[in-house]
């Protein structure tokens, strides 16, 4: 196996057949939702997708890389980063698909990495860089638009207004370890939104 050195992807040299990466892929996250995270192993992956062990390492650097992009992959099938749409609806959309995308896979393998992370410092910068930063900036830009609208007040910071939005969700599901409801969003919602609203 090869030694572990970082998790930021392998550089240039001959491109990873994009076949085998789908499959790779594939085989990670059928995998996971079957029989969980500690099988999902890169042997086991080579074995279901049919990709040689030393094409995925050609890949990724080691299981936690390929498993990030993975996640990356998931979330933002379910729950796409808000885009140009009116700024508040872009919001309360992707809070409410981002809590039903945490119930299922993405919630297990983002709470595996998370403790992967506690330990690996390799494994909190790719997390990081690789979803974190990228949700955060595009959630900060949809808050922006809000604030030139004249929807948002104005003097709170934008990232700020991301944490108080997003916040509860994670607080929830990862350190009281229950259910985000759609009750619950819509609770979170309202109360926030009301607090960083210009006639509040």
């Amino acid at each position: 196996m090869p030694s572990r050195k970082s998790l930021i992807p392998a550089g240039p040299g001959r491109p990873r057949s994009q076949e085998a990466r789908r499959a790779v892929l594939d085989a990670a996250r059928y995998l996971l939702e079957k029989r969980g995270y500690a099988a999902t192993t890169i042997e086991a992956i080579a074995a279901k997708s049919g990709v040689a062990k030393t094409t995925i390492y050609r890949g990724w650097q080691n299981r936690a890389a390929l498993l990030i992009e993975l996640l990356v992959e998931v979330v933002n099938e379910a729950a796409p980063p808000p885009n140009r749409s009116p700024s508040l609806q872009a919001l309360r959309t992707e809070l409410r698909l981002g809590a039903i995308a945490l119930g299922g896979i993405s919630g297990m393998l983002l709470n595996s990495l998370l403790g992967e992370a506690q330990q690996d410092p390799d494994v909190r910068t790719a997390l990081l860089n690789g979803l974190f930063y990228p949700r955060r900036e595009a959630s900060v830009n949809a808050i922006k638009q809000a604030q030139a609208l004249g929807e948002l007040r104005s003097d709170v910071p934008p990232h700020v207004a991301v944490d108080l939005l997003f916040g509860p969700l994670f607080y929830r599901m990862f350190v009281q370890h229950e259910p985000v409801t759609e009750q619950f969003i819509r609770q979170t919602l309202r109360f926030t939104l009301e607090g960083l609203s210009t006639t509040a």
